[in-house]
């Protein structure tokens, strides 16, 4: 099975309800080099400079994803509303329908998404997913009403975080409380890294240990960039999940510090001179252009030309990450692709690039 990519909801990133695989799988071929080291952050080549060029690749993304919202696949529905939040005027409307999906992961990433775009007139559509079955929909419902301002008592997020028997339940509840960036939950979340969950396996726990070393990150405890550095050294093959996971968030935080060490992930070869899963170099690739380092596309292009669906979707998330002129053709080329998971993989990228070239 192959590792995910991480995305900011994390039911996807973490496990969840869509589901971790466990255990990373090579492909046998060689790394391409991820281009020269650089000791400051670069800027990323602006992808299309004819707004009119910029505003068609950007339409065309976005019906891409509104299209998939309808989508059979619940991971596709969830994967299009996630990838919509960059223009959420489009995703409001979808969003009281996707708030009642049958799917609990759908109903998740659509709560998550009125917490990120802080949507607060949808909140009364949000407050009976608080009492949901799932815990995974609950919690983000809690998210959800506390980002858009409401009083509502967080408790069972912690009560989440430290108790709940399911290890992807306290990383989901985890992953929130750092969203919240509330600095009263460092302490909960300082003893969450060290109570026992009964009947986890080890792969399982080190994911938890790096999801709460990322929210402690967010809420000012920059020593546990350690914590995350030292998951990119995975010491048996069922780690590698996690070091998947560490390398985007390294990505995500902007850790420059982890640089070296992520050039030198991608390059590792075991004792039989295999090289790191595709996978893993993928993660690091997209990790770094996150950063704004300057880092050839080669290998992200050619895991999108692939054929395997999941060493697409990821080269695609981590062209999304780099950013550029090549990238940024690669992904409109695939864009019509038959496989529904890859286009919204795809759309995602294109408007993430977008978006990132006009923040600039």
């Amino acid at each position: 099975m192959e590792c995910p990519m991480h995305k900011f909801l994390i039911v996807i990133a973490a496990g969840g309800i869509l589901g971790l695989p466990t255990g990373c799988q090579g492909d046998g071929a060689a790394p391409a080099a991820l281009g020269t080291q650089t000791s400051q952050a670069t800027t990323k080549p602006n992808t299309a400079r004819d707004p009119v060029k910029r505003s068609r690749i950007r339409e065309s993304a976005i019906a891409t994803l509104l299209e998939l919202t309808q989508s059979q696949d619940p991971q596709v529905r969830a994967n299009a509303i996630e990838g919509l939040l960059v223009a959420p005027a489009r995703l409001k409307a979808l969003l009281p329908a996707a708030l009642a999906d049958p799917n609990a992961g759908v109903r998740t990433v659509a709560a998550m998404a009125v917490g990120k775009a802080k949507m607060t007139d949808l909140i009364e559509v949000v407050r009976p997913l608080t009492e949901d079955d799932s815990p995974f929909v609950k919690a983000a419902a809690i998210y959800a009403m506390r980002a858009c301002g409401n009083e509502i008592d967080p408790t069972p997020l912690g009560a989440m975080v430290t108790g709940d028997p399911s290890p992807r339940v306290r990383a989901h509840a985890a992953y929130l409380l750092g969203e919240l960036v509330d600095n009263g939950t460092s302490s909960l979340l300082r003893e969450a890294v060290q109570l026992d969950v009964p009947r986890a396996n080890p792969a399982e726990i080190k994911v938890l240990s790096v999801q709460i070393a990322e929210a402690l990150v967010k809420l000012g405890d920059d020593a546990q960039l350690h914590t995350l550095r030292a998951a990119l050294y995975p010491s048996t093959p069922e780690e590698l999940d996690a070091t998947v996971l560490a390398a985007q968030i390294l990505g995500n935080l902007k850790d420059w510090g982890s640089e070296g060490q992520l050039r030198s992930l991608a390059a590792m070869r075991d004792t039989t001179g295999s090289s790191m899963p595709i996978e893993v170099r993928l993660a690091v690739a997209g990790a770094l252009g996150a950063m704004g380092k300057q880092i050839t596309t080669t290998e992200p292009e050619a895991a999108l030309a692939s054929g395997r669906e999941s060493a697409r979707i990821q080269g695609a998330w981590a062209l999304g990450q780099i950013g550029g002129a090549s990238a940024m053709h690669a992904l409109e080329k695939t864009l019509g692709d038959p496989s529904e998971r890859l286009r919204v993989a795809v759309g995602s990228a294109l408007l993430n690039i977008l978006e990132d070239d006009r923040s600039r």
